[in-house]
C-alpha cells in the first residue's frame, strides 16, 4: 500500500480554466485499492479552485454532490499544505471524479479498479461488502443479503444505465423516423398532427432543423442508416390514412426519391445501420385508412427490394432494431406479447417480455442484445426492458412515459448501451418534442459457487 501524492495546477488551456494533474490536463487519474490518494493544490495556480470528488462528473455543477467516503480535506488551495486527500478501500465507489466547487469543467475522472480489477476481496484487509441488491461495477464481488448469495460482476450480458434528459425537437411529434446515433441522430416525418415533411439532426446535444422530405408527408413510415445517409420507407400519407410504397434517401443534406418497396405499408419495424443494408418488417398494409395486420419481411441491398421470411405473427407497431442480419422483432398491435428474433434467413418465436406494450421505441446490436422502451401498456409507461438473448429484464425507466410510435422502432439510435427516445405521445393528443438518452454497460451478475 501506498501514498500517491498529484500535483495540483490550474491552468487556461483556450477553453477556460482547467486542472493540470501532474502536467497533465484533466487526467484520469487510475487509483488502486488500498492506496492513499493526495491532490495537492499548494501551487498559487489554485487560488479559488478547491478541488473535491463525486460520483457525478462535473460534480455539482451537473445536479451531484460531493463524494466524502475516505476523503479530508485541509487548507486553503493555493497556499501551502493545502490538499484532498482520499483513502482508496473495499468500499470506494469505481468510478469517481474530481471538479473544482467554484467553477465548471474543470476536472476529469478518478478511476478505482477496471474491468480486470476485482476491488472487493477477502484477503489483505478488503472484506467483502453485503448489499441488499445486485451490483453494477464489473469485477465487483459481493453477499447479497436478499438471496444469501456470494456474487461476481462481469462484462457482457444484460445492458444496465440510466436515461437521461436532453434537447428537444424544435417541433413536437410522434410516430417519425429516427436514424442514426447517440451523438448523431436523425429524426424526419411524424405526426404533428397533421403528418410532417420536417427533418432534425441532433449533434448529442440539440437538435436542428434540416431539409424537409421531398415526396409527402408522412407518418409511421419504416426507416434505418445513419445522420448523413438514410433511409425512409412506407408510411401513412397525410390526413388520409392511406399507406404508401415511398421511399426517400437522405445524404446529410437533401431527400430523394428511391426505389419503392413492394407492399404499401406502414407502422412496422426496421433494422439496419448503413442506408444501404436494411430490413423492414410487420405493420399495416391495407391501402385505406384499415387496419390489416402484416407478417411480410423485406430486405434492401442499396438498389433493390426483396421479399424474406414473414414473422411467425403478423402484427403492427413493433418495435425493434439490430442489422440486417441480426435483429429483434417485439410485441405491438394485436400481437401477444411474443417477439422474435431474424438470423438472417428467418424469424423465429423468442422470450415474452415482462409487460406487454406496443408504440414502444427499440435499440438494438442485433438478436441477442436489444432495449424495447416506453409504448402504451397502457396508459402510456416509462418501462426499459433489456434483452441479452436469453431473458428479458427490467432495467431503469425513462424520465417521461409515453408512446413513441412505429418511427422509433427502427432501433438505429445506437444499440443496447446507447439509444435515444425521441419526442411522442404523453396523453391523449399531446404530444412532445422530449429527447432522452439511454447509457448502459454491459454487464452479468454471477452467483459465485464453490467447486
Amino acid at each position: 500500500m501506498a501514498t500517491i501524492t498529484l500535483t495540483v495546477t490550474v491552468a487556461n488551456p483556450g477553453s477556460g480554466n482547467r486542472y493540470y494533474i501532474d502536467g497533465v490536463l484533466q487526467a484520469t487519474v487510475s487509483a488502486i485499492p488500498g492506496n492513499t490518494y493526495i491532490f495537492d493544490q499548494a501551487d498559487g495556480t489554485n487560488s479559488g479552485h478547491p478541488l473535491r470528488l463525486s460520483i457525478t462528473s462535473n460534480g455539482t455543477h451537473s445536479g451531484g454532490s460531493a463524494y466524502t467516503d475516505g476523503v479530508t480535506t485541509s487548507g486553503t488551495p493555493g497556499s501551502g499544505g493545502a490538499y484532498t486527500q482520499i483513502v482508496v478501500d473495499a468500499t470506494t465507489v469505481q468510478t469517481l471524479y474530481y471538479y473544482c466547487t467554484n467553477h465548471s469543467n474543470m476536472g476529469g475522472s478518478f478511476n478505482v479498479g477496471s474491468s480486470s480489477t476485482i476491488q472487493l476481496q477477502d484477503r489483505d484487509g478488503f472484506p467483502v461488502q453485503n448489499f441488499s441488491a445486485d451490483q453494477t461495477s464489473v469485477g465487483q464481488i459481493y453477499y447479497n443479503s436478499a438471496s444469501g448469495t456470494f456474487k461476481g460482476v462481469l462484462a457482457g450480458g444484460v445492458s444496465i444505465g440510466t436515461w437521461s434528459s436532453s434537447g428537444a425537437l424544435n417541433t413536437a411529434r410522434t410516430a417519425g423516423l429516427l436514424a442514426g446515433s447517440l451523438t448523431a441522430g436523425l429524426y424526419a416525418g411524424g405526426n404533428t398532427p397533421p403528418s410532417s415533411q420536417v427533418s432534425e439532426e441532433y449533434n448529442g446535444t440539440s437538435w436542428t432543423n434540416g431539409n424537409s422530405m421531398v415526396e409527402a408527408a408522412r407518418n409511421d413510415q419504416y426507416g434505418f442508416g445513419t445522420q448523413t445517409a438514410a433511409l425512409s420507407a412506407g408510411g401513412v400519407v397525410g390526413a388520409t390514412g392511406n399507406k404508401s410504397k415511398l421511399v426517400e434517401l437522405y445524404n446529410g443534406t437533401s431527400w430523394t426519391a428511391g426505389t419503392d418497396i413492394n407492399q404499401t405499408r406502414a407502422a412496422g419495424g426496421s433494422a439496419g445501420k448503413a442506408q444501404t443494408a436494411g430490413i423492414i418488417f410487420g405493420g399495416k398494409d391495407s391501402t385505406g385508412p384499415g387496419n390489416t395486420d402484416n407478417a411480410d419481411t423485406e430486405y434492401w441491398n442499396g438498389s433493390t427490394w426483396a421479399q424474406e421470411a414473414d414473422l411467425n405473427t403478423a402484427g403492427a407497431y413493433v418495435a425493434g432494431g439490430g442489422t440486417y442480419t441480426s435483429a429483434l422483432c417485439g410485441v405491438g398491435g394485436n400481437r401477444p406479447a411474443q417477439n422474435e428474433s431474424w438470423d438472417g434467413t428467418s424469424w423465429s418465436e423468442i422470450s415474452e417480455q415482462n409487460t406487454y406494450r406496443d408504440q414502444s421505441g427499440g435499440s438494438a446490436d442485433s438478436n441477442v442484445s436489444g432495449l424495447i422502451y416506453a409504448g402504451e401498456a397502457p396508459p402510456v409507461t416509462t418501462i426499459t426492458e433489456a434483452w441479452n438473448g436469453t431473458t428479458w429484464t427490467e432495467v431503469a425507466d425513462m424520465g417521461t412515459a409515453r408512446s413513441l410510435g412505429s418511427g422509433a422502432t427502427g432501433g438505429q439510435s445506437g444499440g443496447a448501451s446507447s439509444a435515444l427516445g425521441v419526442g411522442g405521445q404523453i396523453a391523449p393528443g399531446a404530444r412532445t418534442g422530449l429527447t432522452e438518452e439511454w447509457v448502459a454497460a454491459d454487464i452479468q451478475v454471477k452467483t459465485l459457487t464453490t467447486s
